[in-house]
């Protein structure tokens, strides 16, 4: 089994239509990180053999001999814009048109077993959907000068995904990872028969943990590794506020299959966990009904130009098209105009559609109107400001988009760092939390487990009040301390918070010596709860102004209290 120091952690965002792989690097992540604002360097996203950044999530089979024979014809995997070529020799439908191709829904319908005998049907599309894992893996592999099994990834999954699906995800990455260890191991010893796994891959778990996609992208931005001083100030309540700079976050995450919205909020001031409130989705403004709008606006130019029609009726023609203006929307977003050009599209007629931004604008305008409608519904929906609006996906670049969503619908919310592309987001997200796990002392003594990551649910108990602390004036009882409690009150441990939950900060009183400190249950929101003290912790004349408080909450509902690192006492 290998050391935490030799692995190489990675995230891999799967999107619906491009895939990137990003490697983390421990010794960045054990930098410190003052601020709301990361200021770390971020991972690297790794290029592919083309140079780009991204890898079109398609799987494709290609003949390797197309002269032999049919029974000497070998077939072989291949990967993005090489399968979509594939495809349209093949003449067969677009991905726009038939997505059934891409990795995502080779894994979704892999991932569950369908009746009348179509398991083979489900075999083969695992096998195709860890293909392109494996292909991801060996590109990661060359970036880091690794070798497979020294990987440990972070995957990314949608929002609204199924556990089932989720398990889908996880296992055909563990499956390309480990098919890769074994095509290295082929190499090197290709006089022994081939084994796609050995004891020692076996052991080891690749994947470490899957994340959704919103939860990527607030790592990314560094929201869950703010600094907490761990320190309350009690003489000046007001001033411990600056602890909890953020606590409501929307991430926008606006891609080829769709927008989607999640309102996600910080468990308490103190804690790194995310609590998803709501999460809304709408297909019909993804990037690729943008790319079919200024697809149809090329064809309508070039069938009225030339009198001609039919020429999507051509699959090859389409094809063509379609990657020429996925081009051009992705110009579109840093120039402020382009030409869509095919050579010889439709009885070797050559295609040339000039485009300007503003004309662009106003054909994907009934499109931002319904992006509109859905963000507008979280801006009055939820009765809450948002601290902190992070966005991602490919969509999220254009020009009309940004000012829609930072000028027009959140002019006041933060925009989180500033050098995290919309578009890398998620993978960087994974493998900065990738290189988090792998940074833990506690990952080298639990990834030798062999299950790997399933299908698998725990109910969490929740807290079901907030305990928080305030300064109590001696003599005073708990109906005389409300409004004190309600204005001064800091919390530990907030409402919702996962149990069991152990809190410990260092309280400064100041000159305050003749009241207590009160260990308070906190009316946040709920009518049926009041302020009232659990228990109090005498201020002694001495020298310090503080002192360290632990508060301990059992899933059972035990609180216990102990100061300074002493006996701990039972409150309830």
């Amino acid at each position: 089994m290998s050391t935490p120091g030799e692995l190489i952690p990675i995230g891999i965002d799967l999107g619906s239509l491009h895939a990137r792989v990003a490697i983390g690097n421990l010794a960045h992540h054990k930098l410190p990180s003052p601020g709301l604002v990361d200021t770390r360097p971020l991972p690297n996203v790794i290029s592919n053999a083309q140079g780009s950044r991204f890898t079109l999530a398609l799987v494709g089979v290609d003949k390797a001999n197309a002269d032999e024979t049919p029974a000497e014809t070998e077939e072989r995997h291949v990967f993005g814009e090489a399968a979509r070529r594939a495809l349209a020799r093949d003449k067969k439908p677009t991905i726009s048109k038939d997505p059934s191709s891409m990795v995502r829904e080779l894994v979704k319908s892999s991932s569950s077993i369908q009746p009348n005998g179509s398991d083979v049907d489900a075999d083969e599309k695992s096998k195709n959907a860890a293909a392109f894992f494996q292909h991801l893996s060996e590109l990661a592999c060359d970036a880091s000068s690794s070798h497979p099994s020294k990987l440990r990834a972070v995957v990314s999954v949608p929002v609204a995904s199924t556990l089932e699906e989720q398990a889908g995800i996880v296992q055909s990455v563990e499956r390309g990872i480990h098919e890769a260890v074994a095509a290295r191991k082929s190499e090197i010893d290709s006089g022994k028969s081939k084994k796609k796994k050995n004891d020692s891959d076996e052991d080891d778990n690749v994947v470490v943990a899957a994340i959704s996609d919103p939860a990527a992208v607030c790592i990314a931005h560094g929201l869950t590794e703010a600094e907490d001083l761990g320190v309350i100030d009690l003489a000046d309540p007001a001033n411990s506020d600056k602890l909890s700079s953020w606590k409501n976050v929307l991430v926008i995450d606006w891609g080829a299959s769709g927008l989607t919205a999640t309102h996600i909020r910080r468990t308490s001031p103190s804690s790194a966990l995310l609590s998803i409130v709501r999460h809304a989705k709408d297909s019909s403004c993804s990037g690729l009904a943008i790319v079919d709008t200024l697809v149809s606006h090329c064809v309508s130019m070039f069938e009225r130009k030339n009198r001609v029609s039919g020429v999507l009726e051509s699959v090859k023609a389409h094809h063509r098209l379609e990657m020429a203006c996925e081009s051009a929307v992705r110009t579109l977003s840093r120039a402020p105009t382009t030409t869509v050009t095919c050579d010889g599209l439709y009885e070797g007629i050559d295609l040339s559609v000039p485009i300007s931004r503003p004309r662009f604008d106003m054909m994907v305008n009934g499109i931002l109107r319904k992006a509109e409608t859905l963000l507008q519904s979280f801006v009055s929906g939820e009765g809450e400001e948002f601290d902190v609006v992070l966005v991602a996906g490919n969509v999220c670049e254009m020009p009309a988009a940004t000012a829609l969503i930072r000028t027009k619908l959140f002019p006041n919310a933060s925009a989180g760092r500033g050098n995290v592309p919309p578009d890398e987001a998620v993978a960087i997200g994974c493998a900065r939390h990738a290189a988090a796990i792998l940074s833990c002392e506690t990952h080298s003594r639990s990834s030798n487990v062999g299950e790997g990551l399933g299908p698998t649910a725990r109910e969490v108990p929740l807290c079901p009040l907030a305990i928080g602390v305030c300064i109590i004036e001696n003599g005073k009882e708990n109906g005389e301390s409300e409004e004190a409690i309600s204005k001064c009150a800091v919390p530990l441990i907030e409402v919702g918070e996962p149990l069991p939950a152990n809190v410990t900060k260092t309280i400064n009183f100041g000159d305050v010596t003749s009241s207590s400190i009160g260990i308070v249950q906190m009316n946040r929101g709920d009518s049926a709860l009041k302020n009232k003290v659990i228990g109090k912790i005498d201020i002694k004349d001495s020298e310090s102004k503080n002192m360290e408080v632990t508060v301990e909450l059992t899933a059972e509902g035990s609180l216990t209290v102990s100061v300074n690192g002493g006996e701990s006492c039972k409150l309830c």
